[in-house]
């Protein structure tokens, strides 16, 4: 399964592509990634395509620090509810641990971790991401890095900065880019991403501490960890429904976004029961009952946002799914609605 992401973690991502004298929509387009959407808090996209991008945006703009200068531009706020969950803990650490622990709400593929016993006089935000088929990940890793940062700098009242910060990869900046970035010793080659901290910044007390609000977003976030699309057949769908309006919703475009060959698209959705155009289809179907409702909307926006590139074929694709025109299927439902009980 592809991991995915909320657009939350591009926040900024407009902003520096202009100041680096580069347009963001071509780029955020290249990659599947809607520019009208990133402001969504609902929208989610693949971990992949955020990888693709930020190397993408690094190599064009000619900006091998992006991943550094976007993770400058963003806050704990970027991490959506989990934040709040962070400034109303007691202290530093439990702030750190509670955005460790609920971290895959922002996006499976990212595990946080604290250790604190391998070496207890310099204990570790540790930092993974959980992707083996994608090697380019300096300007992810960074960027990642470069936020825990700013978190922790914001748990502790920007008066506490790491002792050191490790990366695994070798260094691909100047070392005063990151010294200026982090203010403390970088380190590459390491066995690990990770913030090298001191027990004292753990305890760093947060003045907004309120138990009873952290628990009702925890409690939150338990009932919310499964709406994100993670089987197979959730994600094709979500890639489907992605594609459509771009009309060019085919098995090879759906493949390309999976990772797979198209064979292995076909043999994978036949093994668990499912006919590629016939899902095509049914969300088509639902979509439809959806923008129908909607009395406002054209009929050749809804076609165009269902992948038709005539209106006659939407007319033929509603005939057969409603028996009638999308006119009279829109005046029915509507009917239905304004009804008024006996």
């Amino acid at each position: 399964m592809r991991p995915l992401i909320r657009t939350s973690a591009l926040g900024g991502y407009n902003e520096l592509v202009r100041e680096l004298g580069g347009q963001p929509e071509p780029l955020l387009r290249q990659f599947n990634i809607d520019p009208e959407r990133l402001d969504d808090i609902s929208y989610l996209i693949f971990f992949h395509s955020l990888m693709q991008l930020l190397e993408a945006s690094a190599e064009e703009l000619q900006c091998p620090d992006f991943g550094l200068r976007l993770s400058a531009k963003q806050t704990m706020e970027t991490l959506g509810p989990i934040a709040i969950m962070a400034r109303t803990s007691n202290t530093a650490g439990d702030a750190l641990f509670c955005i460790a622990r609920y971290i895959s709400h922002h996006s499976p593929a990212i595990t946080l971790g604290l250790d604190n016993t391998s070496a207890p006089q310099f204990p570790r935000i540790t930092l993974d991401i959980n992707i083996t088929d994608f090697p380019y990940r300096h300007q992810t890793v960074e960027m990642a890095i470069g936020l825990t940062a700013n978190i922790h700098a914001m748990l502790t009242e920007n008066r506490k900065r790491p002792e050191a910060v490790l990366f695994r990869h070798s260094r691909i900046l100047e070392p005063k880019v990151y010294k200026r970035h982090f203010g403390c010793p970088v380190l590459f080659n390491q066995d690990c991403n990770a913030l090298v901290l001191t027990p004292e910044q753990l305890d760093f007390p947060i003045r907004t501490a309120d138990a009873f609000q952290r628990d009702i977003i925890a409690n939150y976030l338990i009932k919310k960890s499964g709406g994100s699309p993670q089987s197979f057949i959730e994600q094709t769908n979500f890639i489907i429904s992605r594609l459509l309006p771009t009309q060019c919703c085919n098995i090879k475009s759906v493949a390309n976004e999976l990772f797979m060959h198209q064979r292995t698209l076909q043999r994978r959705l036949k093994d668990e029961g499912y006919i590629f155009e016939e899902m095509v289809d049914n969300i088509r179907k639902q979509d439809a009952q959806n923008f129908l409702a909607e009395r406002r909307m054209p009929m050749a926006q809804i076609a165009a946002l269902l992948g038709y590139q005539e209106q006659s074929s939407f007319n033929r694709a509603a005939k057969r799914w409603f028996g009638v025109t999308p006119n009279h299927y829109r005046k029915s439902l509507h009917t239905i609605v304004g009804a008024k009980p006996e």
